[in-house]
């Protein structure tokens, strides 16, 4: 054994009981940004599944997940969206018991859904932020029409309520070093940022727990 694969596991602790120490400083809403290709692979699914049980040991609530879909052909896509929804529903099924997720397909629809308690993982496979606020407004629309409110009392909340993810993430994690998409555009505007050079396929444990505690070295500013 040489001494770098003996100095991980060292490394590793340390970075546990470092997070552990600081604890109230973890994020509670962690969003992810991965491409089709990251999850084709069944190994690359299952290292998500160790992901989202690493982020919850850390005490993080939820975990929002943006798959970008890159391919035009729409029958493609609609393949590759079914072939990814089924993977995550078996990987998902598999995580402790109160973990709740649901996962989006392109247009919106909800394609699973399992309630939880303690734990969700929301997913959203080839769904943008332009498209989810599209969606939000075209409900504002729908609101007025019925009658069920006025123009002048829309307001940022109403437009948050059709929102697909309400929450604001704490921070956005982007693997292989990567410019943001437009995933969660609305809610993202004052998270944190964080982009790794390591490919999806190649994360681990302590890349994780490195986001985890760079966060809790942060200073929020939210905008000021």
């Amino acid at each position: 054994m040489n001494l770098l694969s003996f100095s991980y596991p060292v490394y590793e602790r340390y970075l546990t009981w470092q997070i552990s120490k600081y604890i109230s400083k973890a994020p509670k809403h962690v969003a992810v940004i991965l491409k089709e290709t990251d999850l084709l692979d069944t190994k690359n699914v299952e290292k998500l599944q160790l992901a989202l049980l690493e982020f919850r040991k850390f005490k993080v609530d939820l975990v929002s997940i943006y798959v970008d879909i890159l391919k035009d052909d729409t029958a493609l896509k609609t393949e590759i969206v079914s072939g990814i929804a089924s993977r995550l529903e078996e990987s998902f099924s598999k995580l402790p018991h109160g973990t709740g997720y649901e996962i989006y397909g392109q247009e919106g629809e909800v394609t699973t859904r399992c309630e939880g308690k303690d734990f969700f993982v929301y997913v959203s496979l080839g769904l943008g932020g332009r498209e989810e606020i599209t969606r939000a407004v075209l409900e504002v629309l729908k609101d007025v029409k019925q009658g069920s409110v006025r123009p002048e009392e829309i307001d940022e909340t109403h437009l948050e309520s059709c929102l697909l993810v309400k929450q604001e993430p704490d921070i956005m994690i982007r693997s292989g070093g990567q410019k943001l998409s437009d995933f969660l555009v609305w809610q993202s505007v004052y998270s944190e940022l964080y982009f790794t050079d390591v490919n999806w396929k190649k994360v681990r444990k302590i890349d994780l727990q490195r986001v985890i505690r760079d966060y809790q070295k942060r200073q929020r500013r939210y905008g000021r």
